[in-house]
């Protein structure tokens, strides 16, 4: 029961800082600004989120639970989702080419934040 509660926490807290990254990359492309280095400070806590609920997932197989489809699907959309924000990071090449783009990282933070929302939903 207490591994449930905390994979609930950090479900939330994944969509949490998604939104949070959404609104102030929305923000940047209203206001025609780059992204600040803040943003891009906070998205290894949105990488190291989705890193613990798959370990938790893990501890879960190893107990012998073995999960419904859909877990799998979402798990493997957020870590999708976390390449791509990693993919687009000012240091790379494809960083560089969107740096401009707020309205890139706005749409893959909603990606990711949306699954991790749907996820909670089907328990």
């Amino acid at each position: 029961m207490f591994w449930l509660q905390v994979k609930q926490f950090f479900v939330i807290a994944l969509a949490t800082v998604n939104l949070v990254l959404l609104i102030w990359a929305l923000l940047a492309h209203r206001q025609r600004r780059v992204l600040p280095a803040g943003y891009y400070r906070l998205l290894p806590a949105s990488a190291a989120i989705g890193l613990v609920q798959v370990s938790i997932g893990m501890f879960f197989l190893i107990q012998g639970r073995i999960p419904y489809w859909q877990h799998v699907l979402y798990g493997a959309l957020v870590g999708v989702g976390a390449v791509l924000q990693f993919v687009l990071l000012p240091g790379t090449p494809a960083g560089q080419q969107y740096r401009n783009r707020p309205l890139v990282h706005a749409a893959v933070a909603l990606f990711v934040a949306l699954v991790g929302i749907r996820s909670w939903m089907t328990g």
